[in-house]
This record gives structure tokens, sequence and C-alpha cells, in this order.
């Protein structure tokens, strides 16, 4: 059962001035219930307008979750496993070369498979300034589908022989565009219809509508070196090009709309509706640690702390002593480049969601701090 709330009150109010970012949104629930929610914060700073709770933010990598999750839908209806070689659906990927120096390159000895792509073990950079890109992009001045683009990232050389390493990546853009192939629909079109439509997030798009553009919330930039903030376009930056569905960072969504997809998988796949999307034995395996060795240290080197490991798509807390937190363990998680948080921990069937709009973010200056917060609360 939830408890009193004040303390997260008080630190979100605290963070805000400490942290020099624009303002914050948390929703938190349990056992598909709301226990919590609190802004702090301005919306939009220059006219001192509160955070909006209807607010739509960039999620960036807070769609890479939901990505996941459509994947892992696929193999429930025995459509792919995490086992296929990905040339299967996508043949451009088939003979890939490996970037041993700057001077020389050799083919690959292994095929990517479908779960290197869920556990970013593929070896496909995250350089949206490449040779094949810009060349895309020069091409088409930027009107460009999800197939084009991924088309581009087969032509680049990977940076490590596949699953012998980990590097943040283009991964699950790749895996987006396997789903679009598999089910012959749009990205987009997917999400509406296996996961938005059922458990009813009716405002979570890839597009925003004009009549809807002016609850985007504003969109500010960090200065890390400052500790300030600047105003920036509110365009999401994920988006290479115009007809570009990334599965890795380009979803629109209000705070209300993320949090039923967190409780959904908080509660064993079934959102408080009683649509259900995914299985609990899928949500295991998506929260289980896969990585070690190389690919554990390559993990690291982004600056998680000890404790922490990687699963399909997510962040996995696997030892809590390790990690000095109070986050259960086999809870998940994973944010964006624009400030949004989540959690699940599907043990208290608890849900956590931070709506935010700062393009790099000082996430690490506010989220373990507010989770330790959270769960002296509860």
């Amino acid at each position: 059962m939830a408890g009193s709330f004040e303390a997260m009150k008080a630190y979100m109010d605290s963070a805000i001035e400490r942290t020099g970012l624009s303002g914050i949104d948390c929703i938190v629930y349990q056992d598909h219930r709301e226990i919590f929610r609190h802004t702090a914060g301005y919306g939009e700073m220059e006219s001192k307008t509160p955070v909006q709770r209807d607010a739509f933010y960039n999620v960036y990598s807070g769609t890479k979750m939901i990505t996941c999750v459509a994947a892992l839908q696929l193999i429930e209806r025995g459509l792919m496993l995490l086992s296929d070689p990905l040339y299967f659906y996508l043949p451009e990927f088939k003979d890939m070369m490996v970037k041993h120096s700057a001077f020389f390159i050799y083919p690959a000895k292994k095929h990517i498979r479908i779960v290197d792509l869920f556990t970013m073990m593929a070896g496909i950079n995250y350089e949206l300034d490449t040779p094949e890109k810009r060349k895309l992009q020069e091409e088409t001045g930027g009107d460009f589908d999800t197939r084009e683009f991924v088309k581009a990232i087969a032509k680049e050389p990977l940076l490590f022989e596949p699953g012998e390493g980990w590097d943040y990546s283009y991964c699950h853009d790749v895996l987006g565009a396997v789903i679009e192939v598999i089910s012959g629909m749009s990205l987009d079109a997917y999400f509406q219809k296996y996961i938005f439509e059922p458990l009813g997030m009716m405002e979570s798009s890839f597009t925003l509508a004009e009549d809807k553009k002016h609850r985007l919330a504003p969109q500010y930039s960090y200065d890390a070196a400052t500790g300030t903030v600047s105003r920036i376009s509110s365009d999401c930056l994920g988006r290479a090009g115009l007809r570009h569905e990334s599965g890795g960072g380009a979803l629109i969504m209000t705070a209300d709309d993320y949090i039923k997809f967190a409780d959904a998988l908080a509660c064993g796949g079934v959102g408080a509706n009683g649509a259900k999307i995914i299985s609990e034995q899928a949500i295991r395996l998506m929260s289980t640690n896969r990585l070690s060795g190389k690919s554990y240290d390559d993990f690291k080197k982004i600056g998680v702390p000890d404790g922490i490991g990687y699963g399909l798509g997510v962040g996995v807390c696997f030892d809590p002593k390790a990690s000095g937190s109070l986050v259960q363990e086999g809870a998940f998680y994973w944010g964006g480049i624009g400030g949004v948080q989540n959690l699940i921990d599907t043990k208290n069937r608890l849900s956590y969601f931070v709506g935010q709009h700062t393009f790099r973010s000082p996430v690490h200056l506010l989220r373990p701090y507010m989770l330790n917060v959270l769960y002296g609360c509860i």
C-alpha cells in the first residue's frame, strides 16, 4: 500500500532549483492505481507557466522499450525467434563488414541475430553523420522512411563482430524495421493496433495532430558547464527523415499514456482495462541481464552503476546491494535524452514515469535520488 509522498514532493521541488532544470511531471502507479502525481518547476520558463499535466513530450529513447515489447509480441505469435539471423527479414544485412581500424575492414564472421538487436550487441553504430546517411539525406531531401534509413545503416561496417561487444546504437531502429517487414504494417500502425489502442493510449504516435501541437511541451537544452537551460525547438530530434518512424527514439506521448504502458508491464502484461499486451514469461525474459565479459564492460562505459545490467532493450537491476540503491532486484527501465524516465517493478506491481523536456538532461542528478525517495515512500 502507498504511504505518504510528502518527501517525494519536497525532493522534486528542491531538485528543480538545485539542478537548474525547467520542470518535471512524475506519475506513479501501483497495481493499476495512481498513487502519486506531482509537477515541479515550469513547463515554460520564460512566462513562468506551470508544467501542464496534459503536455506532450518527445520521449526519445523511451520509445525503445515499446519497440522491444512489440518485437516480443511477434516472438509470442511464432513469427520469429531471438536466434534468427537478421538477414531472414532484412536481406541487406546478410554480408556485413567489420571495422578493424581506421584503415581496415573485413567480412564479418558471424551474422547479426535478432537477439543482438534487442541487446545492442549487433555492432551497429549510433552516428547520424556518416557517408551513407549523408548520401541518403542528399538523394531524398530528407524525405525517407524507416526501411530506407535502415538500408543505409546496412551499408556501413560494424564496430565489432555481432554478439562480441555492446554499443548503444540504432539497433532498435533496425528492430522496428523488422517489425514492419513481418507485420506488413508501418511501425506506428503496429503500435496503435497492438499496444496503444488495447491499453487506451489514445495520445501516442510518431506524429502530432495540428490541433494538439499547442500542448507540445517547450523543449530546452541543458548546459552542463553552467547548470542552466536554453530554449530550443520542440521538434523531435530523434527523427532522421520526414517519414522515419524511429523505433529507437521518436514517439510523442503524454505522461498519462506512458504510465498506462508501464503499468501494464508492472502487472504481468495486463493493463488497468484488462487488455493483455504481452505475457509474464516474455517480461521476465526481457528483464533478465544478458551481458557478461566484454559486453558488460562496454555497457559499464556509459556510466551505469554496479549491479545494473542490460536485458532485451532495458536496463536491469540484478544486484541491488552492488548498485547501492533501494530499487528492487528485477526492476527494469530505460529513459531518453530529453530527460523522460521510467521504472517497472513487477514484484511490487509498481510503475513510474517522469515527463521532462530538457535535451541532454542531467538525469544522473535526478533519477537515482528520486527512485530512492520513491521506495522510501511506499
